[in-house]
């Protein structure tokens, strides 16, 4: 099964978002695209460049501890949230809107049906 910092960085990249910072488990972020990541056996890792200790840390995604999308410079993080939201529910609101019908056409708990 996929692990779930994979499976949001895959929707990201889908819905147009490739780049991300990853939050490692060591505490620091690094940015990285999609296209600097590889599969080594079933483990999907990140090929990070790390310029202090000048090497290519390669961090198996599944580790990270969170993900995030940088805002361009400039523009407020806070007004960039609906920029990102807007991007993923254009490209995920045909798998969701099934699931809200089928919600709301669900009687609320403790309501007869044909009373």
């Amino acid at each position: 099964m996929m692990d779930l910092i994979t499976q949001i960085w895959s929707g990201m990249k889908d819905a147009g978002m490739p780049e991300v910072m990853l939050y490692l488990p060591d505490g620091s972020a690094y940015r990285c695209d999609w296209d600097d990541t590889a599969l080594v056996g079933d483990v999907r890792v990140a090929l990070l460049a790390d310029q202090d200790r000048k090497i290519v840390r390669l961090v198996p995604v599944h580790q990270c501890q969170g993900i995030g999308i940088a805002s361009p410079k400039g523009m407020d993080p806070a007004g960039y949230r609906s920029v990102v939201r807007g991007k993923l529910d254009e490209r995920f609101r045909l798998r969701s809107e099934p699931v809200a019908a089928a919600e709301a056409a669900e009687p609320a708990a403790g309501t007869e049906v044909g009373a």
